[in-house]
């Protein structure tokens, strides 16, 4: 595509760029919850908020990403 198309391989880089920018975001998130579990003491409660916590950031990426697919699919 750079070759016959030289203008268009900016245009294909933001993509790939914003797809890593969602992975770095997710394994922030992911490094955020894992300090804050303690040693001892790790209630019910705090897990299932841990999950949630991971899953809504993990679906969210996953929407993202496949947004960033679709408009990187149609230019």
């Amino acid at each position: 595509m750079g070759v016959m198309r030289p203008e268009l391989v900016m245009k294909s880089i933001v993509p790939v760029v914003m797809a890593g920018v969602l992975g770095i975001y997710g394994l922030v998130i992911a490094v955020i919850i894992s300090t804050g579990i303690p040693d001892t003491g790790y209630c019910m409660f705090g897990g299932y908020a841990h999950l949630a916590s991971g899953l809504s950031c993990g679906l969210a990426g996953l929407a993202a990403g496949m947004a960033i697919g679709i408009v990187g699919d149609a230019g």
